[in-house]
């Protein structure tokens, strides 16, 4: 009987450290359409409402630090990425531990020139999904 408290409760007990997992999960990805979403729209700079979501995105400790230089890098945008923000969005697109879509969200954010290409816009389409 012992056995089978100790494994409910063993049970409970991951459950509980799973759940929060998974709903983090769903805000990363979230940031991540969000960004997407932003970009596809995006012609030289991000709006004034655009730049408050970033901001936000750009300042949650929850959020992964690729995430957050996404965020800050599209933030700077002005018809382009500034040289420093192109440093960092090189360095996520070649971390193998990022997400595939927020390198892709990077690659497309670094080689910006005043509006994403077609081809850029399928990608961020695909990702905003």
């Amino acid at each position: 009987m012992k056995r089978v408290q100790v494994a409910a409760l063993c049970l409970f007990a991951s459950a509980l450290v799973a759940v929060p997992a998974a709903f983090a999960a769903d805000v990363v990805d979230a940031n991540t359409k969000a960004m997407a979403e932003i970009i596809i729209n995006v012609r030289h700079y991000a709006s004034d409402a655009d730049k408050e979501k970033l901001k936000k995105i750009a300042a949650d400790t929850a959020a992964p630090a690729h995430e957050r230089a996404v965020a800050t890098a599209i933030l700077n945008l002005n018809h382009s990425a500034a040289d420093a923000d192109k440093a960092k969005l090189d360095a996520i697109i070649k971390d193998a531990a990022a997400p595939q879509s927020v390198k892709d969200l990077a690659s497309v954010v670094a080689g910006l020139n005043h509006k994403p290409s077609d081809a850029d816009v399928a990608k961020l389409k695909a990702i905003a999904k």
